[in-house]
């Protein structure tokens, strides 16, 4: 009886100094997951996800009637400066209008939306249009390719299977560096570390991202801060 009494105590003892014990203070999250809960916060989330920011398909141009008119940015519609319309490219981003039909390039600003009929990519100025040799036809089969958005330059990025969450590659910054890269043709925003600076030479782009990442800016971005 004296036995089993003695390691009733000795047992309690043992549980009285456990709970008395300080705990173990908890492991610190990794440095990608800290970055990609600053990410999260950072990012605007939004119903679209583009995934190709190089567009084909038909242009027209803006009739009869409308100079004078208020585009949807706010500025007065004058048909002889090169602007365009586009139905989800920020204000203000620059384009090449390529026609496909004879080789004729224009770049011009966005600062209208539309258009909205089916199958039509970008609705052009008359002079824009002029320039395409296109004014004649109405319309033109065209390839888009962005050259700049909010007056900075457009990077390239491509989807690399070896990054995760919110770190990427470039050998155009440092090491360690934070970026903070916007997608070039919405409002999305999102926070990023340069984890390397060795780009693979299969992989022709400005950065490398993972490929939830490239889900969720397309291919190409801008640059909006260094925190």
């Amino acid at each position: 009886m004296d036995v089993v009494l003695r390691l009733f105590v000795l047992i309690s003892l043992l549980v009285s100094l456990a709970a008395c014990a300080p705990s173990a203070a908890p492991l610190a999250a990794p440095v990608g997951e800290q970055l990609g809960r600053q990410g999260t916060q950072l990012t605007q989330m939004s119903s679209q996800v583009v995934a190709n920011r190089i567009e084909e398909g038909l242009a027209s141009w803006y009739g009869p009637g409308f100079a004078g008119r208020r585009t949807a940015n706010g500025e007065i519609f004058n048909p002889s400066e090169l602007t365009a319309a586009h139905k989800s490219l920020p204000f203000g981003t620059q384009v090449r209008v390529l026609n496909l039909e004879n080789g004729r390039s224009v770049i011009v600003r966005i600062n209208d939306r539309g258009p909205f009929r089916p199958g039509r990519i970008i609705d052009l100025s008359r002079a824009a249009a002029e320039r395409l040799n296109m004014v004649s036809r109405g319309v033109a089969r065209v390839r888009l390719e962005l050259l700049t958005a909010d007056g900075l330059p457009v990077l390239s990025i491509a989807s690399f299977s070896a990054l995760s969450s919110y770190d990427v590659a470039s050998n155009r910054f440092a090491r360690g560096e934070l970026l903070v890269l916007k997608s070039a043709v919405n409002d999305q925003l999102v926070l990023v570390r340069v984890i390397r600076t060795d780009m693979p030479p299969e992989y022709n782009a400005d950065l490398l991202v993972s490929p939830e990442l490239y889900d969720l800016l397309g291919d190409k971005i801008v640059v909006v801060e260094n925190p």
